[in-house]
């Protein structure tokens, strides 16, 4: 019997490489930022549609053409919350980052490198490019705008 529950799909380890994958393109992000990234990655309605070969020019754009993708956003934030938080230290438990203040920092001395790897999997290779997009999307977004126009209830 296969097992296809959330928890097992979406652990530790493929958040982990999916939010370092993130941070060594990004270099520096914050961490207000990095806890949206999972919601966003581990829904493969959105990462469908963040890999889509049409032009994503800005994340409201992105939002008024895929409401389906941000219904039930919060719910997932809160849900990957404690899963983002585990998958940040354990990047910075192996010296993949560095975590100073509310700044997290790609340690490029280090050997992380899943991208160029076939052993990450289909679905992991699915999120590069869709990472690729969301960095591009948070780029010039400060923390409070991203958490507004995704509706975030803290």
């Amino acid at each position: 019997m296969k097992q296809t529950s959330a928890s097992v799909n979406n652990n530790e380890a493929l958040a982990s490489v999916a939010l370092g994958y993130l941070l060594k393109g990004y270099g520096t992000i914050t961490a207000a930022k990095a806890m949206l990234v999972l919601p966003f990655i581990l829904h493969p309605p959105t990462v469908r549609k963040l890999r889509g070969s049409s032009l994503k020019r800005s994340l409201e754009e992105f939002i008024v053409k895929n409401p389906e993708c941000f219904i039930s956003f919060n719910a997932r934030f809160t849900d990957y919350l404690a899963l983002s938080v585990n998958a940040v230290t354990i990047l910075q438990e192996m010296n993949i980052i560095t975590v100073l203040r509310d700044q997290l920092n790609y340690n490029y001395a280090s050997d992380f490198s899943p991208e160029y790897t076939r052993q990450v999997g289909k679905r992991a290779t699915d999120f590069f490019a869709a990472i690729d997009v969301l960095a591009d999307l948070f780029r010039n977004q400060s923390e409070n705008s991203l958490y507004l126009k995704l509706k975030i209830e803290l």
